[in-house]
């Protein structure tokens, strides 16, 4: 762009860009505005190529984080380039938008703060207590984004900025954050893998599928980098010969976290990591992080509080190193100073080795050092640890290798490796296997297996197959042969794809991951997530693929079942060793049963979801003859039945593979399994039509709040964002507006009405969208709706959360924490809206007797104007005000709210009143 530009600043008056951009990118490019010396402008290259823009940067406008700049010392720190406003060419067009201008010269990327050397690199600071301030500046920025219920997805040290002066943090290019709008999400395009949460890689799933739980774990990810040397957590040392994935990415996904507070059968922590150093809650946060559900992961906010708490808390463990000025300890021991005593060490043993070979150049210097253990952070000067001694991998021949000059390699390696990729000599390729060519290799010019492939000849194939050695190259070309062949004329072959999977199969595989009902049934649980990086999963993806590409016949599904017996035969044996499954009276048979059948089901899923995608009488036909352990694959089995085939869920139910109310199963299995199915065949397009002990079997409150996405027109969630923005309380009952405009499946509401925990599952979604209540207004409208079919649900709701809210937190996988503001918001309304506000249960007990003994003071404070009856005793004489009593006795503080609820628990309500004065308070309600 680089001529002087005059645009329209919409709202505004014209906008004058300086010619000369302050830096460009592949999207846009970044102009100083002339006379406002606080704002750039972001001009795209070609605003066009994106018809949503504009609407998104609109949203940003409407919904703005509060990250106002902040004034220190005579400067000032910008925390977030968000728009300011859209500028436009003189047509109305978009050309970009308007920003603070984040001065970049006192600031540098948080990825040099990772470790000692970038640091000394960038001039900063060393003490330990200015890793601790970014990160706490961190978490701060982001919880206020989440407020507004904004994602940044692609979270980064590279895309964080940090002030030199202040350690203040600031994010750019926010349009490419996730942004909530009003009732419609514009989601973001763009993650890195090393900071994508696990149950993103496990259900392949992209950047704009995710949101809040992804934020949490790169948030988390990078919390524990800042605070650990800079050390990733799914960094590591493998054990006991272990075969595991060599990048963090597939770590992640494989559950590989090494730092945890019980030590990791497969991987063993860095040897420079600090992590056994650190406070007790500090790694129970980080442990919640990457070990649990997604739901369980510390909020931003949470972090925040804790951050701050460990930097300026009178009661935090952090004390100052006696030895270094710049360490500090948790109390335990200074992690500084044994991590660098280790250094020393190792300089030393490394000085006692003659230097012989150097560190390899070029291309190949970088792959050779990201696969060796992570080298130490802290350093003694002046001189560093040597880094490993790596020989280069393409050309190990020992004439070229004892050559003293370093031109003829060179020239030798380029003549000779083209020669022998092209599989033109055999006698030379040996030869070259023999003296160490890589076979597989991500290199494709100079990979043996590849090349091979191309030439399709069964010869030389099997030959580079005999000699690969090593999963994840093998792995990797095996799923793109499946994807329609390689190469320009993309050369397949069905008996090389065979070989291939067969080679993969022979790899060595772990287990461990079926052992037990519970690692089958759950999708987060601990250590053993999606083994991305193991022969099965390989062959998982390949077979996916290549069914994905074929035409449905039933002798090609007969060739695959053949196919896959095998593999699960071969796989099934090694899995017990080579023993049987044993005595059916032996206590390790159902284990080893349950063992080999999960095996199968994950062997044989891509060909039953392929059947299941083209004829579902077929895919019954190819179900096994015994019920199917991993609840997941009966949760889609039942699921495709019901979208695609109503008419046949009779007979899915009666199938042994589903044992739907199997008396066979335990009383626990069987609740657990019938729950699942029972939630999955509500896809179906009419749920009247579902058998009566689907419609009639109650949900808990986990798979009952699933239920909602499913219970609209074209599974669509009926608790849906609207698209207006009201006051939470006032307007929706006298509007009389009803629920989003999601239309209801048949049988739907009658469906949900039945369901005893309807109020729980309501209260969880209140806090769906932290503090923002565009959730708890889509349940206000949804009862709305159901109630002017249904009456009495919203007294039943009320009843419901007032009853057993306090035994609902905790004890359930939604998101109640943090749901209790949301939830009185709800009861609030639903008092103003009910006069229920006066009924008594059996034991005599009010509305308010129950709100007392959980809810907050300001909403017992506010029961008498309410309506709620406060001074009514129940059977056991007690009034509301007794049981707060009791409540805050239980207390060591009471604080001044407590004491104003108390004082207003005295009053009477309205009711109240009117009893007093027309029947000297003698009425029964």
């Amino acid at each position: 762009m680089g001529q002087t530009q005059t645009l329209i600043e919409v709202g505004g008056g014209a906008v004058r860009l300086l010619d000369k951009p302050l830096g460009q990118g592949a999207d846009a490019a970044i102009y100083r505005v002339e006379g406002r010396p606080d704002l750039v402008a972001k001009i795209y290259h070609k605003p066009e190529q994106d018809p949503g823009r504009r609407a998104k940067l609109e949203a940003m406008l409407a919904n703005s984080p509060e990250l106002s700049h902040i004034e220190h010392d005579g400067h000032r720190f910008v925390q977030i380039a968000w728009p300011q406003s859209i500028v436009t060419n003189r047509r109305g067009e978009l050309r970009g938008y308007l920003m603070p201008f984040v001065d970049l010269s006192r600031a540098v990327s948080l990825e040099m703060m990772l470790n000692r050397k970038t640091r000394q690199f960038s001039k900063l600071p060393e003490h330990y207590g200015y890793r601790l301030s970014a990160a706490k500046n961190l978490a701060a920025l982001i919880a206020a984004l989440h407020r507004k219920r904004h994602h940044v997805i692609d979270m980064k040290p590279v895309n964080i900025n940090v002030y030199r002066e202040t350690f203040f943090t600031a994010l750019l290019d926010c349009d490419g954050f996730s942004i909530q709008g009003a009732g419609k999400r514009f989601t973001a395009h763009q993650y890195t893998p090393d900071y994508i949460a696990p149950e993103a890689i496990k259900g392949r799933q992209g950047p704009d599928q995710l949101g809040e739980e992804q934020d949490r774990f790169a948030l988390a990810v990078i919390l524990f980098q800042l605070l650990n040397q800079g050390v990733h957590p799914f960094q590591g040392t493998p054990k006991g010969g272990a075969n595991l994935p060599t990048t963090n990415h597939e770590r992640i996904g494989a559950g590989l976290y090494a730092y945890g507070l019980k030590e990791h059968p497969r991987i063993a922590p860095s040897p420079w990591s600090i992590h056994q150093s650190l406070d007790t809650r500090t790694r129970q946060l980080f442990e919640n992080a990457f070990t649990q559900s997604p739901y369980a992961r510390p909020t931003a906010q949470e972090w925040s509080d804790h951050l701050h708490w460990l930097l300026a808390a009178d009661d935090s463990p952090l004390q100052p190193c006696p030895n270094n000025k710049e360490h500090l300890s948790f109390g335990n021991g200074c992690p500084f100073c044994s991590v660098e005593q280790k250094a020393a060490n190792s300089v030393k043993r490394k000085a006692k080795r003659p230097a012989k070979a150097q560190p390899p150049k070029g291309r190949r210097a970088h792959r050779a050092t990201a696969q060796t253990q992570p080298q130490p952070q802290y350093r003694p000067q002046p001189q560093p640890a040597a880094p490993p001694i790596v020989m280069p991998r393409k050309v190990k021949w020992g004439l070229i290798a004892g050559l003293s000059a370093v031109v003829m390699p060179f020239l030798l390696s380029a003549i000779l490796n083209p020669v022998i990729a092209s599989w033109r000599w055999p006698g030379i390729t040996e030869a070259a296997l023999n003296m160490g060519w890589p076979v597989c290799d991500q290199d494709r010019d100079f990979n043996l297996l590849y090349q091979a492939l191309l030439t399709n000849n069964q010869a030389h194939i099997k030959l580079a197959l005999d000699n690969v050695s090593g999963l994840g190259c093998l792995g990797d070309i095996t799923v793109d042969y499946a994807n329609g062949g390689i190469g320009e004329n993309r050369v397949f072959d069905d008996e090389t794809f065979w070989l291939l999977l067969q080679k993969l199969s022979s790899a060595p595989q772990s287990y461990q991951r079926w052992l037990s009902q519970e690692s089958i049934s759950q999708s987060y649980n601990g250590s053993y997530m999606g083994y991305y990086s193991e022969p099965l999963e390989y062959i998982g993806k390949a077979v996916t693929r290549y069914l994905g590409t074929q035409l449905y016949s039933r002798d090609l599904r007969n060739t695959w079942r053949r196919r896959l017996a095998v593999l699960n035969e071969d796989h099934s044996r090694r899995a017990l060793d080579g023993k049987a499954l044993g005595d059916e009276l032996a206590p390790e048979y159902e284990q080893n049963k349950r063992l080999v059948n999960a095996i199968e089901e994950s062997i044989f899923e891509p060909l039953w979801e392929w059947t299941a995608k083209h004829n579902v009488n077929d895919f019954l036909k190819i179900l096994p003859p015994r019920p199917v352990v991993d609840l997941d694959k009966v949760g889609w089995i039942v699921a495709t039945v019901a979208e695609d085939k109503q008419e046949r869920v009779e007979t899915l139910l009666k199938h042994p593979a589903i044992a739907f109310n199997d008396d066979k199963l335990s009383k626990s299995q069987r609740a657990e399994r019938d729950q699942v199915i029972a939630a999955n065949l509500l896809k179906a397009k009419d749920i009247s039509l579902l058998p009566k002990a689907i419609r009639e079997l109650p949900l808990n409150c986990d798979e009952l709040s699933s239920a909602f996405h499913y219970v609209g027109v074209d599974n669509r969630n009926i608790i849906k964002v609207p698209n207006d923005s009201a006051s939470y309380y006032s307007s929706w009952r006298s509007s009389g507006r009803s629920s989003s405009q999601v239309q209801m499946k048949k049988g739907g509401i009658e469906y949900l009405v039945r369901q005893p925990q309807l109020a729980c599952t309501l209260a969880g979604m209140t806090g769906m969208k932290r503090d923002g209540g565009e959730h708890l207004q889509s349940v206000a409208d949804f009862l709305n709706k159901i109630e002017a079919e249904t009456p009495g649900v919203k007294q039943k709701v009320l009843w419901d959360i007032a009853r057993d809210f306090p035994h609902w937190e905790g004890k359930i996988r939604l998101i109640l924490k943090g749901t209790r503001s949301n939830t009185e918001r709800l009861v609030i309304w639903l008092l103003k809206d009910q006069s229920a506000a006066e009924w008594v249960d059996k034991d005599g007990n009010t509305l308010a007797h129950y709100l007392v003994s959980w809810a907050s003071p300001e909403l017992v404070q506010s029961l008498p104007s309410l309506g709620a009856s406060t001074l009514r005793a129940n059977n056991g004489n007690l009034t509301a005000k007794d049981i707060y009593l009791q409540r805050l006795a239980s207390k060591d503080f009471v604080s001044e709210e407590e004491k104003a609820a108390l004082a207003a628990l005295e009053k009477r309500s309205p009711a109240e009143m009117l009893d007093e004065y027309f029947f000297g308070g003698d009425s029964e309600s």
